[in-house]
Formats: C-alpha cells, structure tokens, sequence
C-alpha cells in the first residue's frame, strides 16, 4: 500500500462489511464534506467517488483504517436531493438556466437558515477564504478528468461551489447571465 493510504471498510445499516476499499486524508475529508465515499482507485491511484455505494450514513476513522456506515435514508442528505428536483411544471433537465436559479434559491435558503448536517451550510460556516479555496480545487478536479462520467460529475461540482462562492459574495446568477449576454 502507498504512504497514507488506508482501508475504507464499508458497512451496511446492519453492520455487514459491503466492500472494503482504499482511500487517503484528503479522501475521508471529501468523504465527510460530501456524504459520499471517496476511494483511491487501484488503478490509476487517483482519488474519485464511489456512487455506486450510493450516500454513506457516517464516517469514522479507526487506528489504521476509516469506516463508513451506508445509510441511503439520512435525513439530511435526502431533504438536499429533494429540493433539488423540479416543481412540478418546472424547467426540463434541458433548461440549464432555470436549474441554475433553482439550485442557487436551495443555496440561499440554506445560507439563510443554516440547518445542521447540511453540506452548505459547512461551506458557509468556513468562510468565504474556504469557499474559494474549495472551488478553486473543483476546478482542478474538473481539469484532472478523463473520462466523460467524471468530467460530468466534476462540472457538477464546480458549478455547485460556485453557486456557493456567488451566493457567499451576494451576487446572483442573473447578474452572470446578464454579463454573459452582453458577450454575444
């Protein structure tokens, strides 16, 4: 095994051992930020998310190892993917500008009300200097991409913190879509 990298063992709700992978400090960090499993993949030892164990319930890091606990109901975690869905009669998947304001109104209701356990609301509690910190390192990731799914995932997460570092500085996508129109 590489210097600072460790077991992941994952278990299920019941306390069986689903899968047991590979991940580093900077891998348990993105795992607690995110309520996702990130591991080292054994082949490229590049640090990407597990999504195919869905959300993770907790994390613990154990002398030698990190644990994960999958847990697909936490309450935290599915009140943020819910409002993440269109209303009814919303915007189409298409829409990209309509999602946009979307995803900023759920960003914004969180900078407002701060619920605990909620990912933004970390963010927001960082400070803007942490804010900018971790966009910048998704853009990074984004560059680092390869593949087409793991570019799509990293767009989506530099668009999310962005998200977070406008809303953080008050300004609102509408004022991006305005310069951008006056780019045509």
């Amino acid at each position: 095994m590489s210097s600072g990298i460790k077991p992941f063992i994952v278990l299920n709700a019941s306390g069986g051992v689903e899968t047991v992978l590979q991940t580093n400090d900077k891998g348990y960090k993105k795992s607690i930020e995110n309520s996702l499993i990130w591991a080292v993949n054994s082949e490229t030892e590049r640090l990407l998310p597990e999504d195919r164990l869905g959300r993770a319930g907790g994390f613990r890091e154990r002398l030698g190892w990190y644990e994960a606990v999958i847990a697909a109901d936490t309450d935290g975690v599915r009140a943020e993917q819910d409002e993440r869905k269109p209303a009814a009669g919303g915007g189409s998947i298409t829409d990209g500008k309509s999602i946009i304001e979307r995803l900023y109104n759920v960003i914004e209701k969180r900078k407002k009300e701060m619920p605990e356990g909620s990912y933004t609301t970390h963010l927001f509690n960082s400070g803007v200097s942490k804010i900018k910190k971790k966009t910048g390192e998704e853009a990074i990731e984004l560059l680092l991409a390869e593949e087409r799914g793991e570019i799509i995932y990293e767009a989506a997460d530099l668009l999310y913190h962005l998200l977070v570092f406008l809303a953080a500085v008050e300004i609102r996508p509408e004022d991006i879509f305005k310069e951008l129109e006056s780019r045509e």
